[in-house]
C-alpha cells in the first residue's frame, strides 16, 4: 500500500514503540489519528509536532477498557470524516501477576484491552472500508511461558489466534500481520541504573546478544504495510529470542 495520502489510526501512539510507529508513518505520508488514555500532554505535543513540521496529526482520547470502546472510538473518528485505511493495534497492558495469583478481575482487563479491543476495532475499520492495512502488536515470548505476566501473555497468544482468524476472514480487502517485539526499552520509570541491569540481562537472552531498536520496529511495520502480498504473518523482530520458546509445541 502506498501510505501518502492514507489515513492511520494508532492505538497507545503517543509513547514508546506507539510514538515511533507514529513518526515514521507519517514520514510515510500518512494522516495520523494519535490514540491515547491518560498520556493527553504526550499525545497533544506530539501531534503539534508533527503538524508543525507540515504533517497531518490529530490527539483522540479513549479509555479501551470500557465496554464499546471501540464503537466509540470510531464513532468520534466518523465526527472527524476520519476513516483508517491503516490500523496499527500498539495499545496494551502489561501487569506482573503469575498464574497462582492472578485475579479474575486482571485477566478480564488483559484481554478486553491486549485482544478484543484489537479485534473490535478491526471489525469497525473493516465496516467503513474496502480495503486497508491491521497491524497487530505481539510478544516475542508468545512461543514461551512468561510465567511473570500469565494475564497479558495469554492475551497476547489470544492476539496472536485473532490476526490470524481475521487475515482469513478480512481479505482480500484488508491485510493483517503482526509483530512480535522482543528486547527494545526498559520498562518505564526504570532508573539508569535499573535500566543498565536490564540491559545486560536481556543481551543475554538472545542469540544475536543484542537491543532492539524503535526505529528496527518502525522499518518492519512500513514493510508489512507497503507489501501488498503479505497476510497473516508474524514477524519477530527480537534479536532471535522467540526460538528459545517451545513451551506449546504438542
Amino acid at each position: 500500500m502506498e501510505m501518502i495520502g492514507k489515513k492511520a489510526l494508532i492505538t497507545g501512539g503517543a509513547l514508546r514503540i506507539g510514538n515511533a510507529v507514529t513518526m515514521k508513518l507519517v514520514e510515510a505520508g500518512a494522516d495520523v489519528a494519535v490514540h491515547f488514555n491518560k498520556s493527553e500532554t504526550d499525545a497533544y505535543e506530539l501531534c503539534d509536532l508533527i503538524n508543525n513540521d507540515g504533517g497531518t496529526a490529530f490527539p483522540i482520547e479513549k479509555d479501551l477498557s470500557g465496554k464499546n470502546a471501540a464503537a466509540e472510538l470510531f464513532e468520534e473518528l466518523d465526527a472527524y470524516n476520519f476513516r483508517p485505511d491503516i490500523l496499527i493495534n500498539s495499545a496494551s497492558i502489561y501487569q506482573p501477576q503469575g498464574i497462582l495469583e492472578g485475579e479474575s478481575d486482571s485477566y478480564h482487563t488483559n484481554i478486553d484491552v491486549n485482544s478484543l479491543v484489537p479485534l473490535f476495532l478491526s471489525r469497525e475499520m473493516a465496516c467503513r472500508v474496502n480495503r486497508g492495512v491491521i497491524i497487530n502488536f505481539l510478544d516475542s515470548r508468545i512461543t514461551d511461558y512468561d510465567h511473570l505476566h500469565v494475564p497479558y501473555h495469554l492475551s497476547k497468544k489470544m492476539l496472536f489466534s485473532i490476526t490470524r482468524m481475521l487475515s482469513h476472514e478480512l481479505a482480500p480487502g484488508i491485510r493483517v500481520n503482526a509483530i512480535a517485539p522482543g528486547a527494545i526499552l526498559a520498562p518505564p520509570g526504570s532508573t539508569p541504573w535499573e535500566i543498565d541491569k536490564w540491559k545486560k540481562r536481556v543481551k543475554e537472552d538472545n542469540p544475536l546478544k543484542s537491543i532492539g531498536t524503535t526505529e528496527q520496529i518502525s522499518e518492519t511495520l512500513v514493510f508489512l504495510v507497503q507489501n501488498d502480498f503479505i497476510t497473516g504473518q508474524v514477524i519477530f523482530v527480537d534479536g532471535g529470542r522467540h526460538m528459545k520458546g517451545s513451551f506449546y509445541c504438542l
